[in-house]
This record gives structure tokens, sequence and C-alpha cells, in this order.
């Protein structure tokens, strides 16, 4: 199957499924701020077979940072902030909720405490993104 057939296969099956559920006309949510799943999964645990435990999916963020000012979002933290090494991979580890889009750069700005500014975001540069979903405690 060549990809414009499958491409308009996979059209056809999200209007049928569509049609059934107004689920997939929704556009999800942009998250900046790498907030937690609300998710459960099934662990046993000693003395219960069937203990529900939260969901957690995490981000690693592998991003460098241009040369240039950055403006925190508290002033008094500004010589901090600019501290941070330049033209360096460097990286985070946010909880993500894997049910919205998330904003990369907001995220890496707000872990920083940098003002997700147009000028902050021109500074920033996502090298790479790894990912774990665990089953937390």
């Amino acid at each position: 199957m060549n990809t414009r057939s499958m491409v308009l296969s996979l059209m056809l099956s999200a209007t049928a499924v569509g049609s059934a559920s107004q689920a997939l006309a929704v556009v999800p949510p942009v998250d900046g701020r790498g907030v937690g799943a609300v998710a459960r999964c099934w662990a046993a645990t000693p003395g219960n077979p069937a203990t529900q435990l939260p969901v957690l999916h995490f981000d690693k963020i592998i991003f460098m940072v241009s040369t240039g000012q950055l403006l925190p979002i508290n002033p008094a933290d500004l010589a901090a902030l600019n501290a941070i090494r330049r033209l360096t991979e460097l990286d985070i580890k946010v909880k993500d909720d894997p049910k919205t889009v998330a904003d990369l750069k907001g995220k890496v700005l707000t872990f920083l405490g940098a003002q997700p500014t147009t000028a902050n975001r021109a500074l920033i540069r996502i090298v790479d993104v790894e990912y774990a979903v665990i089953c937390g405690l």
C-alpha cells in the first residue's frame, strides 16, 4: 500500500470512528509546565494483589542555550540564570501529561526560572527528547 492510499485509508477510518465519538475532534491543550498525568495502573504489592498506582510519564529534554542573556521570572535570579553554560548540551527531567501537546521550550524555560518570552525561546535549542513511563508509588 503506497503512502497516499494509507493516508486515505486512515482518514476514512478516522471519519468512521469520529462519527461515533466526538473525542477525536477535540484538539489537545498545550502543556508548557510538565504537570503529571492523571492515570492509574494495577500492580501487586505485599498483601494486596490488585493495587491501583499512578502512571507517571517523564520527559528528559536535552537542550542547549545559545549565547545571549536570558530574562528570569524573578529579577534576583538574573546572575544565576545567566551563569548556565552556553553552547553545551544540558538536560532536565520533568513530569509530563501524555494527553497534552508539550511546549518543550516552555518547559525548559519554566524549569530554569526564565520568562517564556520570544527572546528567551530563541536562545533555547531542543536537541532531543527521551521519555519514560512508569507505574509509580
